[in-house]
């Protein structure tokens, strides 16, 4: 049986996830998670829509947490995530966590083993109400975000 408590890597969505859609300041809380994930070595990657040297750069305060950061502009986050569970050798996707706020990635995600939590991040979208109607772990914050993910 698979700890779902324990994912292996963690793919997280960069804007409203880990900054403020607004104002791309980190949310509150997140940058000691994402910390403390690395440090329970956990593997780490970023997949945005945003160009990778944008993310590259509001990350630099991060620097090496992060295995990958994938541009997802032309394919989509599903196939980022298989792609990065590949690279390092993860075949069992239920071992990989995908973090997003925006309900029609949970959605599309959702619907493959990854392991799916949507979080509230910077509060764009009604995530709860998706997460609800998918079936998939919520997190209104960043502390029951660090216990969806074993930490």
């Amino acid at each position: 049986m698979v700890e779902r408590n324990k994912p292996l890597a963690v793919c997280f969505d960069f804007s409203g996830v880990i900054v403020d859609h607004r104002d791309k300041k980190f949310i509150p809380g997140v940058k000691d998670l994402i910390k403390n994930l690395h440090g329970g070595m956990r593997l780490l990657a970023v997949i945005s829509k945003f160009p990778r040297t944008t993310v590259e750069t509001e990350l630099s305060g991060l620097k090496g947490c992060f295995k990958e950061v994938y541009h997802a502009s032309k394919r989509s986050k599903l196939d980022c995530v298989r792609e990065f569970a590949m690279v390092y050798g993860i075949k069992d996707l239920s071992r990989v966590a995908f973090v997003d706020d925006k309900p029609e990635n949970l959605r599309a995600v959702a619907a493959s083993p990854v392991f799916t939590i949507g979080f509230l991040g910077s509060g764009k979208y009604d995530t709860a109400a998706a997460c609800k109607e998918i079936g998939i772990p919520y997190a209104a914050n960043v502390g029951e975000l660090s216990k969806l993910l074993g930490l």
